[in-house]
């Protein structure tokens, strides 16, 4: 039986902003697939829940209630998973639902 290819994310620290929620849910389970170590801040309890179960099993998921709009949370998250992990490798933001304001662009990263 042939062996089986390398997976491309293994070992690797991955945070996925957004990532149980919509996209973020798919590109958690692809990184996982490959091997990462997912991480994955959420605000509702169900969707987080939701991606679990999808991922079954995987101990490689990690899911850490984070408003992403309060820059305290997110230094709190950060230093966590540094803490945690010592790193982290990548950082994908699917975050969504703009409901209007400033844009991303324009707002200010001390609010």
């Amino acid at each position: 039986m042939a062996d089986s290819p390398p997976k491309r994310f293994a070992g690797k620290v991955v945070l996925v902003a957004g990532g149980a929620g919509g996209l973020g849910r798919a590109v958690s389970l692809a990184f996982l697939a490959e091997g990462a170590q997912v991480i994955v801040p959420y605000r509702r309890q169900s969707e987080m829940d939701a991606l679990a179960a999808l991922a079954g099993d995987a101990a490689s998921l990690e899911g850490h209630v984070a408003d992403l709009s309060d820059s305290a949370a997110v230094n709190s998250l950060v230093e966590g998973i540094l803490a945690s992990h010592s790193r982290v490798d990548l950082l994908v933001n699917t975050v969504g639902a703009w409901a209007g304001g400033a844009r991303f662009w324009q707002a200010d990263a001390g609010e």
